[in-house]
This record gives C-alpha cells, structure tokens and sequence, in this order.
C-alpha cells in the first residue's frame, strides 16, 4: 500500500492526529478496555485495580491456543465489567487473599468460557504480590516501585522503574513484552501520568503485526508467533515515534484499530489519507 518506506512518516502523524480527534475513521472506532470504563463508575484506586486483574487475564487461551477476544459483549473487558458488577471481592486483594478464596476464585472463573485454568492461579498470584508489597493498591506500587528501598523521588511514577519493578516481581501475564506496555500504557492514562512513558515498547500482538505487515515493504511479512520478528517491530516502531515525536505506547491504539477493523474502514481510511498526503 506504501510506494516508499519512507511515506510511514508522514503517515503515522496523520494517524495519530485523526485518532486523538476522534475524525474519520476513529469516530466509528473505539478500543474495548474505554468502552467498559466509560460504563463503570470507578475511583482511582479502584479503576487501577480492575485495568491492571483485567490486563493479567489478556493472553491466548490456553485451550485453544488463539488470542482471547477482547472487544464486544463476550469478550474479555465486558466479562470483567461483568465481574466487577457482581463479583467485586476478586478485584480487592485484602478479601481475596485475606480470606483465603482461591478455591472460590477458581470455581468462578471455570464458569467462564473465557478464562483458562492459568487465570486463577495468575490472578491470585498477582493479588497475593500486591497485598505483601502494596497493601493491596496499584496505585502504592505506581508511587512506590521499590518500597524496601530508601524513597527516590524520580522513581515515583516513573515508567521504566515500575517496568522494572513488574518484570522482578511476581507479576504474571502483567511481566510479559505485550502485555507490560499495554498496561502501563492504561495506568498513565488512566491512573497517574507516567514520566519517560516515551521510552516504553509498543506491545506487539496479532494485530500490531498485522497492521505492521499491511503499511511495510509487500516482500516484508512479520510472523506474530517469531520473537526475533516481534523484537524487530518493537524497534522498528520505536525509532519511527522517535522521529515523529510520538510515543510507541499511545501510537498502538490506532494502529491495533485499523488493523481490527481493516475491512470495515481501516484500507480505505489508510488508502485515501494516502492519497491526500501525496496530493500536498
């Protein structure tokens, strides 16, 4: 679709300007994690606390081996909107690792289509670290990555630290390479703003690699299931934000969304911001 590698960097700022407007294509468009926040009337604490259990269940499902669905009435956000509204003692790591209900946790998710046999044990683990480390609150660990420490000031919202900080902790699902920026991505935007938030990776996933693969050289083709490919694209996205000024993290919305949603919009909204970028 590109003519020229190079066209990628009059493109993306276009892109990026579209979607912060919600215009042409992206007034159509929403990611599913907004859409539920928009229904859920959530505090601070409590908004960190659903982002960051919902984030640890977002991995491909065990059974099938595919990606679990994200957006629409069954997918993952409107399943833990779901949860949230009726079960809400699995979000607060005192009642559920004070009282000892993983048996009760497991039990419930086994109802759910959605959730395979890791999800309980991942989310009772990553409860069971918040509550010894941060009383049991995302936004503790936000302002305190490292609190056996001496406080460091710059350490206080300071996204690479708390990357570091979830990679040695145990933090399932939460420390991998996708998953990782996705939700520090939701806790800047969503909790408390983040410094050096530029320097976080875009989380490659089936539809990053997509879209990659669409907006690159044709002899070009990215494997999702390749680590090698995937590292590639981290960079690759990384220098071409560098260059525009953006930020590999926030980028990642419109481009997860073209791709959803390429043969509802996404060609030809790429096609003809194509051709009007050529016409200047």
């Amino acid at each position: 679709m590109l003519k020229d590698p190079s066209e990628i960097e009059n493109l993306l700022p276009q892109v990026m300007a579209d979607y912060n407007a919600d215009q042409r294509f992206f007034a159509d468009y929403q990611l599913p994690e907004y859409v539920i926040l928009d229904e859920l009337s959530l505090d601070q604490s409590e908004r960190a606390r659903f982002l960051t259990f919902t984030c640890v269940t977002n991995h491909i499902h065990d059974d099938t081996g595919q990606s679990k669905q994200t957006a629409g009435s069954d997918g993952l956000w409107q399943t833990c909107g779901a949860l949230w509204r009726d079960h809400q003692w699995v979000y607060d790591p005192e009642q559920l690792v004070g009282d000892n209900r993983k048996d009760e946790l497991t039990d419930l998710f086994g109802s759910l289509e959605i959730m395979d046999q890791r999800d309980p044990d991942w989310w009772y683990r990553t409860a069971v670290t918040l509550e010894e480390h941060w009383e049991g609150d995302v936004v503790n660990l936000l302002a305190t990555p490292n609190p056996e420490s001496n406080p460091n000031p710059e350490e206080r919202f300071d996204a690479p630290t708390i990357e570091e900080t979830i990679i040695a902790h145990d933090f399932p699902a939460l420390g991998g390479k996708k998953i990782r920026p996705l939700w520090l991505r939701l806790m800047h935007e969503e909790i408390h703003e983040l410094t050096r938030i530029e320097e976080i990776s875009i989380p490659v996933d089936f539809h990053i690699v997509g879209i990659s693969n669409r907006l690159t050289a044709e002899d070009t083709e990215f494997d999702r299931y390749d680590d090698d490919d995937k590292d590639t694209l981290r960079t690759f996205w990384q220098i071409r934000c560098q260059a525009n000024d953006l930020i590999p993290v926030e980028v990642d919305k419109a481009l997860w969304l073209l791709h959803k949603y390429w043969d509802q919009g996404g060609r030809k909204y790429v096609a003809e911001t194509l051709r009007l970028i050529r016409s200047q």
